[in-house]
């Protein structure tokens, strides 16, 4: 007989420690995964005025705004670390002009 839904969830304990392995909280996770799809449907819905603003640059959004920007990828985390923030936490992108993308 199949299992039943209920017997495939986690329980609370097991999420914890889950979370903790990722060296975070559960709810600095759900934080974090919403700041980060929060900056990603900016960058989205921002793509035709970050064409024009930034052609040939690479963009750093975080916090849900374009902080940095730079001619080299280099540069930029080079930037983002003299700013304070974390280059491992932001969306980086470079606006190529000619369709090609490149999200890291």
């Amino acid at each position: 007989m199949p299992k039943s839904h209920e017997s495939t969830k986690m329980p609370g304990p097991r999420r914890k420690n889950i979370a903790s392995s990722l060296g975070a909280t559960p709810k600095q996770v759900d934080r974090e995964l919403r700041a980060f799809s929060r900056a990603a449907k900016l960058l989205s819905s921002d793509h035709p005025r970050l064409i024009d603003e930034h052609p040939k640059e690479w963009v750093a959004i975080y916090g849900g705004k374009v902080r940095v920007t730079d001619k080299s990828l280099d540069a930029l985390i080079a930037r983002l670390k003299q700013e304070g923030l974390p280059a491992n936490e932001a969306i980086i992108r470079y606006i190529d002009t000619s369709g090609r993308k490149l999200i890291l």
